[in-house]
């Protein structure tokens, strides 16, 4: 298709409707019949397709696989680019062109109400889940949309919430997250996000959608806005914005028609908005399956086995876990909780899927255990209220029920109203009913399972004791129900890994004293301090680390082997280690690749995940590992230079099963050519002129005759020199009594500024 001459003979209405959806359909974008340019169709769909038939309603069944933040848990690469694929195969079936996923913003709190839909608090892990769903989706043809660009971290005030981002973190963090994920996928799309972004919207933000994204980035496909996102289309597509959606009635087309004759706007802007528009929409429809068909009951159960490498087994006292008939003398199980009969399953808002069929706990334990082991169920607490004062009566009965079996299974959750988005939650507390009926269970009962269905961080403080065992089952989609009983009875081993921290408390977060001013402003005061790099860096205990999971069986690592000692600029670095299954049941074992620096003269953390990979060992078998790291890999973004820069010296690199437990270190040193450039001035302390090799010379002399003006005091001396050093080089004119002169001090700060 030559896009060129169809734009050519497009007229100045034809092409400014292309740029504002379809008053056909809130979901399509524009046609013009008599070029032969069609219409596609786009819709939600992070975890399954939600393709609606009208407005935001009646959405069509489709898969509902687990949400984002248990997809990252599963730590696969090859598992979500299978999801990403079977959600694309829906979409040709739904006649969806472009899917709008995957959400991947960063996990910056544990609060965000939209955590659920998004990968992680690390950028790496978010990108690569990002990159494989996107990678999975497209091979069915379909488009999928990246979202949203950028920093939509919470959903209070998200559309006019100004979030302020200083330089690293922005680009080390939230930045890199897209980069890594558009350089290795090639996305169709791209959504901006409701916020701005260092106070400028980012729907009409230059720097972002064209210097960052198209320019740097090199992102090559279309951007469109959130729904009703856009205020001022002319400001916007000036800024690198495409589509506006949904349609805006004529009001944003005629808009651009005016801007275009009254020499506003110039229309080359427009004809590149429209060309990066019809390249996809060819390409999403000449890719189109008309007979496409998928089998509903294939998806589920491929949706159970996703939910199974997805679930993360967080705590498993004296092997309760997992469940066999002869570890139950009575041959009883006490099943427990609203949650077991009615499962959470998903999260709230535009993401909200319509599933195909819907499977619950206790349905699924009874089909395995059979006839062999009787299962008493009782409710436990009502999901209605928070409250333990109305729910003794459950209580009492669910004590009963424990009491006279082997083990109790507490299926327990967040409520429905706190993984939704337009909101964030108000505490990660679990709800008080639900910690009094674990309190009360544990007075009859000492075996005590607890499955735990969530979307974020919980708080486990107050009950972990009680309980053996601890599930994380996350929002697990259709069919997680029947994953956790696979668990629970050893059919499969889990092998999830938590793609956040928990930690103790909620105040311990480094969000926690956030606070955002009159005039809508949030300063992100953690800077490149998020998640696990914050609990590092702070040396603080939490409940669970990021990258934290346990299994049925044992995993030794050895042998770790590193290429070379010492790393230069565009050097490669190969590692490689064995692991090895030393228990009994067959298990997957995430192996995690983190770096250590040195202390550094700018921020960085203690340590950041760069490489994973999930292993499958059978018992005894053993398999080597290995990683490739680039000399990017060990950079960091310099805001002098505007670029990433590598630093010189030592480096541990640390291979271990979780952030805070690591079990192979090696060494190697960093050699760059690169030395920050500083522009000194006579505010520079003057110990920045004794590291300074031109002026070391002469301003260590100056600085032992002043100290000797100060005091002869030997004793002294070192306390003077230090004090000296830590001021201001101008304030050496008064104390020298002259002797040190304002010529002296310009001639020193010229030297010190010299090239070379």
């Amino acid at each position: 298709m030559d896009i060129d001459n169809l734009v050519n003979q497009l007229t100045l209405d034809e092409k400014a409707s292309l740029c504002s959806g379809s008053e056909k359909n809130m979901w399509q974008t524009e046609a013009i019949e008599r070029l032969g340019i069609p219409s596609i169709t786009m819709t939600d769909g992070p975890y399954g397709v939600v393709k609606r038939l009208s407005g935001f309603s009646d959405p069509v069944p489709s898969t509902c696989f687990p949400v984002s933040c248990a997809m990252s848990s599963s730590w696969d690469i090859n598992l979500i680019h299978n999801i990403g694929k079977a959600i694309g195969e829906e979409c040709q079936v739904e006649n969806v062109n472009i899917l709008f996923a995957p959400s991947m913003n960063i996990q910056r709190s544990p609060l965000g109400g939209r955590n659920f839909e998004y990968y992680s608090e690390d950028p790496i892990l978010s990108s690569e889940m990002a990159s494989a769903f996107v990678k999975g989706v497209q091979s069915q043809g379909v488009g999928a949309c990246l979202k949203h660009y950028m920093a939509n971290n919470s959903e209070y005030l998200r559309q006019n919430i100004n979030n302020v981002i200083s330089e690293q973190p922005l680009n080390e963090i939230y930045l890199y997250n897209f980069e890594r994920t558009i350089k290795n996928s090639n996305p169709y799309t791209i959504m901006t996000a409701y916020n701005k972004v260092n106070w400028e919207y980012c729907v009409k933000s230059r720097y972002l959608l064209t210097e960052i994204l198209r320019n740097k980035f090199n992102f090559d496909g279309f951007v469109l806005s959130d729904w009703y996102g856009v205020d001022s289309i002319v400001d916007s597509l000036k800024a690198g914005l495409d589509l506006e959606m949904p349609y805006s009635y004529g009001i944003s087309k005629k808009k651009i028609i005016d801007s275009v004759k009254n020499g506003d706007l110039d229309e080359a802007t427009l004809n590149e908005a429209v060309k990066r528009i019809l390249k996809i929409v060819f390409k999403v429809k000449n890719a189109e399956k008309p007979n496409a068909q998928y089998s509903k009951e294939e998806h589920n159960k491929f949706a159970r086995e996703a939910a199974r490498d997805c679930i993360v087994l967080l705590k498993n006292e004296n092997s309760l876990l997992p469940l066999k008939k002869e570890k139950l003398r009575k041959h009883k199980l006490a099943v427990i909780g609203e949650y077991a009969k009615n499962p959470r399953y998903q999260g709230n808002g535009s993401a909200h899927v319509t599933p195909t069929v819907i499977e619950n706990g206790y349905d699924e334990i009874v089909k395995l255990v059979g006839n062999s082991i009787k299962i008493n169920y009782s409710k436990g607490y009502n999901l209605l209220t928070s409250s333990s004062e109305n729910d003794n009566l459950l209580i009492n009965e669910a004590q009963k029920s424990a009491a006279k079996s082997d083990v109790a299974i507490i299926f327990l959750g967040t409520p429905d109203s706190y993984d939704g988005e337009t909101a964030d939650r108000a505490n990660l507390d679990l709800p008080a009913n639900q910690v009094k009926l674990i309190k009360e269970i544990y007075k009859v009962q000492k075996n005590i399972i607890v499955v735990i269905y969530n979307g974020s961080p919980v708080i486990f403080s107050n009950w972990y004791q009680y309980a053996n065992s601890i599930i994380e089952a996350w929002l697990p989609g259709q069919a997680g129900a029947g994953a956790i009983a696979d668990i629970l009875f050893g059919i499969v081993n889990p092998s999830g890994k938590l793609s956040c921290t928990f930690p103790i408390q909620l105040p311990d977060n480094p969000t926690y004293l956030d606070y955002i001013s009159p005039d809508n402003n949030l300063f992100y005061r953690e800077d490149i301090f998020v998640g696990y790099k914050y609990y590092d860096k702070k040396n603080m205990q939490v409940q669970f680390p990021f990258g934290f999971g346990l299994s049925y069986t044992s995993f030794c690592y050895s042998n770790l082997e590193l290429s070379k000692n010492v790393l230069k600029e565009n050097d490669t670095l190969d590692i490689s280690f064995i692991i090895k299954n030393t228990g009994s049941y067959f298990g997957k074992e995430v192996a995690q690749l983190y770096v250590q620096y040195s202390k550094s003269p700018i921020p960085r953390p203690i340590k950041e995940l760069k490489a994973f990979s999930k292993v499958p060992l059978a018992p005894n078998e053993e398999k080597s590992v290995s990683f490739t790291l680039n000399s990017r890999d060990f950079s960091y973004y310099d805001i002098l230079t505007k670029t990433w820069q590598l630093e010189s010296g030592p480096v541990r690199i640390l291979v271990g099963t979780s952030s805070r437990h690591i079990c192979l270190v090696g060494n190697i040193y960093i050699q760059s050519s690169y030395q920050p450039k500083i522009t000194y001035t006579a505010e520079n302390f003057a110990r920045d002129f004794l590291s300074n090799p031109k002026t070391e010379n002469i301003i260590r002399p100056l600085l032992v005759s002043i100290a000797n003006l100060l005091s002869n005091d030997k004793a002294l001396e070192q306390t003077i020199s230090e004090f000296l050093k830590d001021m201001p080089i101008k304030k050496w004119i008064v104390i020298s009594r002259g002797s040190f002169t304002e010529k002296m001090l310009a001639d020193i700060i010229s030297l010190a500024n010299t090239e070379g």
